[in-house]
């Protein structure tokens, strides 16, 4: 989980494989923590039919 990673701490993840429903794909993400409860993250992802790419915000708290 996010909140368990130190902050100011990055990651890179990647993934291939195949789906049933779109055939063989790859997959990139990369993130980093910029405070304690708040990390940026961008990924690419291409498939047989289709390639996509995206960036975001993850925000983590507790109850």
């Amino acid at each position: 989980m996010l909140s368990d990673v130190p902050v100011r701490t990055g990651y890179l993840e990647a993934q291939a494989g195949s789906s049933s429903l779109s055939g063989a794909y790859a997959r990139l993400e990369g993130g980093a923590r910029l405070r304690q409860n708040l990390g940026v993250f961008g990924f690419a992802e291409a498939n047989q039919r289709e390639r996509m790419a995206g960036a975001g915000i993850r925000f983590t708290f507790g109850l």
